[in-house]
């Protein structure tokens, strides 16, 4: 249908359904071939549509035998094949399974925040911050204190002259 014929489509389905026509419609179909021949063709719709319609509303059943060769066909594919159709859509699951732990790693991966450097620095201070009172309580010797000297070691190295410094 050309686009100046869009506007009559629902009168031509109209038409085609009740077989009455408006007149605007009877002039068109005058001048249109194209409007013309898609009438007819949705007539020639309807009538088989009709000529169906009988058989629907008296419910046709399947042939008698119909059951007997649905269920001869299922038991005609084998257990092996149904095996290897089994182990193909096992790999398969396998497989999406994988891609999907892979894409999800690598989402949560890049969804994880890294530290920045300022940051990290701030926190290291504040893990080393001592309280205004902690130099208070430091004494003269406290380093010397905090430390155990070894077995023949004193706190104090006092540098021993010998004798050949005198």
């Amino acid at each position: 249908m050309k686009d100046a014929c869009e506007k009559w489509k629902d009168q031509l389905l109209e038409a085609a359904l009740t077989g009455a026509t408006t007149k605007d419609l009877e002039e068109h179909l005058r001048t249109c071939a194209i409007c013309s021949k898609e009438l007819e063709a949705i007539r020639a719709r309807k009538m088989r549509l009709d000529e169906l319609l009988p058989l629907v509303a008296r419910e046709a059943e399947p042939p008698a035998d119909f059951q007997a060769r649905v269920l001869a066909a299922a038991e005609a594919t084998s257990g092996a094949e149904r095996a290897r159709q089994w182990r193909v859509w096992t790999l398969a699951g396998a497989t999406a399974a994988i891609v999907v732990l892979v894409i999800g790693a690598t989402i949560y991966r890049r969804q994880t925040q890294r530290i920045p450097e300022k940051e990290l620095a701030a926190v290291q201070r504040l893990v080393e911050w001592r309280a205004p009172s902690d130099s208070l309580l430091v004494t003269p010797g406290h380093e010397i204190l905090r430390t155990m000297p070894k077995i023949g070691e004193s706190y104090l190295n006092v540098p021993v002259k010998t004798d050949e410094e005198e």
